[in-house]
């Protein structure tokens, strides 16, 4: 989690920076400080931050121009401001430039805790999660392309590079099935479309599915459908072989 707090005023700064420290003690959290907007851009533009905190009342060019700017040029920074109880005008502002929330001060450290960490915490992961989702997409992916053939779960887990029993516990949650399950489910399914075509035999579509025998194919459909591949035809009004 990397932090930039902003503040015309070192001892904030480092007050701010000395608890989230405080909070984050796992090793995860870089924070940088900047005592005005022009060291805060620089600050950016070398280390771009997950989260700015920066006051709003400063000398020079004001914290609420630094609010703006980060919204229109890095839009996922998620920005807060500091702000006293008199600020009112400057954090309506400052909300409607881009700020997601603010702080009081003197800053309470559980105020930081709740409004800042646990929302970067929940945030990450989320973030996590839908990377998550993309790769059991892609496995997904890999088994339509490669279900014609044997295709084993560590063949699977190996094309999105996660470990077997990781993926194997993931697919399940992300599925609702094992992984065998799922590929007989998914062979099973496309085999219909073959089944409809009269010109084909059932022991080519056992092989076209990667089975290795029609006897196979037609347990495992009888298994997954509650009828025979010859049944199927039948019930469809197509001509058995």
């Amino acid at each position: 989690m990397d932090i930039l707090v902003v503040d015309d005023d070192m001892l904030i700064c480092e007050n701010v920076k000395s608890k989230l420290g405080r909070i984050v003690t796992d090793g995860s959290l870089h924070c940088e400080t900047a005592n005005s907007v022009i060291e805060a851009k620089l600050a950016i533009r070398s280390h771009k931050p997950d989260i700015l905190i920066t006051d709003l009342n400063m000398p020079g060019i004001s914290g609420l121009s630094l609010v703006k700017h980060v919204k229109e040029t890095w839009p996922d920074i998620h920005t807060y401001v500091l702000s006293g109880y008199d600020d009112y005008e400057l954090v309506r502002q400052a909300f409607l430039n881009g700020a997601e929330d603010y702080l009081l001060k003197p800053m309470e450290i559980e105020e930081l805790r709740e409004k800042v960490v646990a929302k970067a915490v929940s945030r990450q992961a989320q973030q996590q999660e839908t990377a998550r989702d993309f790769e059991l997409e892609a496995a997904l992916a890999f088994i339509e392309q490669n279900l014609t053939r044997s295709i084993t779960m560590d063949e699977a887990a190996a094309s999105i590079a996660m470990s077997y029993n990781y993926f194997s516990r993931k697919f399940r949650d992300y599925t609702g099935y094992s992984f065998p399950e799922y590929v007989n489910l998914r062979r099973i399914d496309r085999s219909k479309n073959y089944l409809r075509d009269p010109s084909l035999k059932i022991a080519d579509i056992a092989y076209k599915m990667g089975y290795n025998s029609a006897s196979t194919f037609s347990k495992t459909f009888k298994k997954y459908e509650g009828c025979y591949p010859a049944d199927f035809r039948r019930q469809n009004q197509i001509p058995e072989d």
